[in-house]
């Protein structure tokens, strides 16, 4: 296994294949504000916002019972997604209790998750939260230390 270091090796960069960035998640601790906020101020809208259904779930390598609260705009090819937690343990409550509202994680669309996973283990890079809803399945790596964020890779079923 290769140490990740800085500036990130080339070898690294090819593991990781990083698609263009797609989404951008914020937290968020009150939605009506977040969504007034950021429509006012850069014009995002119209939100879709609900409370998804995920399954399969996990926090930290264990099974988890996290439920939180989406809003999604979509600014040209990238998706802004706002996320208040209703019920935890979560990732989000771990960066809320560090940095407050604010920058979460960059996403990436990608076809093929679990394979995506398995190379990103090799390297090194953990999965810290994961869950699966009707039409998406989605992954939080453990990249804030090379990253200075979090990377989520999403896998949308093809319809």
């Amino acid at each position: 296994m290769e140490k990740l270091q800085f500036p990130i090796s080339e070898n690294i960069k090819k593991l990781l294949a990083l698609p263009p960035v797609s989404q951008i998640g914020i937290i968020v601790q009150d939605m009506d504000r977040a969504i007034r906020y950021y429509s006012e101020l850069f014009g995002l809208g119209p939100w879709r916002v609900f409370v998804p259904e995920y399954t399969d779930k996990t926090y930290r390598g264990r099974p988890a019972q996290f439920r939180i609260q989406v809003a999604l705009a979509d600014f040209g090819s990238l998706e802004w997604e706002f996320i208040k937690v209703l019920q935890g343990p979560t990732v989000y409550e771990d960066d809320l209790g560090k940095d407050g509202e604010g920058l979460h994680h960059v996403g990436f669309l990608v076809d093929n998750i679990d394979e995506r996973v398995d190379a990103v283990k090799k390297i090194g890079i953990d999965v810290i939260q994961s869950g699966r809803r009707p039409g998406a399945k989605f992954v939080y790596l453990d990249t804030r230390f090379i990253a200075g964020v979090t990377l989520e890779f999403i896998q949308r079923d093809h319809e």
